[in-house]
């Protein structure tokens, strides 16, 4: 039976979603995403949910460039006319005879995009602005008609993202003969971001994301947070690169692809670069309008943060404090008890906007108190919590403090993985002794730090 507290708590989420939602479009107005998209969900019944989210974000002053990948249409059209496919270290050797088959696969790909941009009102347009040179022959193997990226048309692409055209572009470079080369879709996605300023760079396949169950994990990647799903929620190029050295064969190709690639996009100038699935529907919303979606995010500046609170974080933390304070979990604090202590709290920050906050208030006897812990309602399962506890201990350590106390009433079992263990009044400094509130009559954990 639904009581009145789950009542408010989903009408808090629901606030607090919106208020995320507001923020994120602010924020992403007239930035430029790269998506590349398997060919593999076209024949998926949710692909048109896919392409009109896409449109949507559109409409609301997104900008994109659209890279089809296109393997499975090649495989399918080679197979129809018995040609044979070879691959060296994935990359597909292209004979003279298979190449006009390989064009035409990516073309209908880069149709069918378009054809789903124009029925829902938006203008894609496909063409050639990828120029590219052979490969060559590498250790003896001839690459024949594979090619690699030379050069983008950037000029080119900035004044149809400025028109507000989203550019499609197919898998095929030219040379400056006109002679066509069969490209890396994924090595064209990532190329963009070296050329173009790209907000973020989306991996559209069945993946979701990198699972974080039976993975092994080293010291940059203990405390990574994960989805309700299980799966890695976001992850910087030195996590992402820990965890491919860690798992080389826990993670399948897919997964491996998409890592190394991510940390390259990063490194060529995306912001962030997302694996989504597009089998599951509003995945790509999810990802643009939540700080934890529904996939895996590599980032290379950063993303979340612990740092010190500013004064004009002070409504957040009061917001935040809220539910915990008409629950009774905290004491009621004002803007004006928070502005006095400012510099002992900290805030959780996820893209600029605060989840979470807490404090760490000085005492005599070398003692420190851990106060004010509290997270946004629809993040209390991603692990803010903890990241500020831990962070808030390490800090005391730093300080030389020989011990940290808390008072609460209702998380003494959340507290105790810490290292916390129950304690008295009298083992409080005197000045917090004096003014315990025995009506409250909160329960008093201790950790040493000696």
């Amino acid at each position: 039976m639904e009581t009145i507290t789950d009542f408010n708590d989903q009408k808090l989420e629901v606030a607090s979603f919106i208020r995320e939602v507001f923020s994120y479009i602010n924020r992403f107005k007239g930035q430029l995403f790269v998506l590349k998209i398997e060919d593999s969900l076209m024949d998926h019944p949710l692909f048109p949910v896919l392409m009109r989210d896409i449109t949507l974000l559109h409409k609301a002053g997104v900008k994109f460039l659209i890279v089809p990948g296109t393997r499975k249409s090649i495989d399918k059209q080679l197979v129809a006319w018995e040609i044979k496919s070879q691959f060296q270290e994935g990359i597909r050797l292209t004979s003279e005879e298979a190449l006009p088959l390989i064009e035409q696969a990516s073309l209908g790909v880069a149709q069918r995009i378009m054809s789903h941009l124009t029925a829902s009102g938006c203008h894609g347009i496909q063409g050639n602005w990828v120029m590219a040179r052979s490969i060559g022959i590498i250790n003896g193997v001839d690459y024949m008609r594979t090619g690699k990226i030379e050069r983008i048309q950037k000029d080119i692409l900035e004044h149809l993202l400025a028109e507000d055209f989203i550019p499609i572009l197919p898998p095929i470079g030219w040379n400056k003969l006109g002679h066509a080369y069969n490209i890396s879709s994924t090595e064209l996605a990532t190329e963009l971001c070296k050329y173009l300023s790209v907000g973020k760079l989306f991996f559209i396949g069945s993946e979701n994301g990198i699972q974080a169950n039976g993975l092994k994990t080293g010291p940059n990647t203990k405390y990574l947070e994960s989805t309700d799903s299980g799966v890695i929620s976001a992850l910087d190029i030195d996590q992402a690169q820990e965890i491919l050295d860690l798992n080389p064969k826990t993670l399948n190709y897919a997964q491996v692809d998409y890592l190394i690639n991510a940390i390259r996009g990063c490194k060529a100038g995306a912001n962030r670069v997302h694996l989504v699935s597009g089998e599951i529907q509003g995945s790509v919303l999810q990802e643009v309008f939540s700080s934890q979606g529904d996939g895996t995010m590599v980032y290379a500046n950063q993303y979340s943060s612990i740092r010190p609170a500013a004064i004009d974080d002070i409504p957040d933390i009061l917001r935040i404090m809220q539910d915990y304070i008409a629950k009774g979990f905290l004491i009621p604090r004002t803007q004006e008890s928070i502005s006095e202590k400012l510099p002992d709290y900290v805030v959780y920050s996820i893209d600029n906007a605060i989840h979470g906050c807490g404090a760490l208030h000085a005492f005599e006897e070398n003692m420190a108190e851990l106060a004010a812990i509290a997270v946004a309602v629809n993040y209390r399962k991603s692990g803010v919590g903890e990241a500020i506890v831990r962070h808030l201990i390490s800090t005391a350590r730093m300080r030389g403090y020989k011990k940290v106390f808390l008072l609460t009433t209702q998380a003494l079992d959340w507290f105790y993985p810490f290292g916390f263990c129950d304690g008295t009044v009298d083992d409080l400094p005197p000045s917090k002794k004096a003014t315990y509130n025995t009506e409250r009559n909160s329960r008093i954990l201790l950790l040493s730090l000696e």
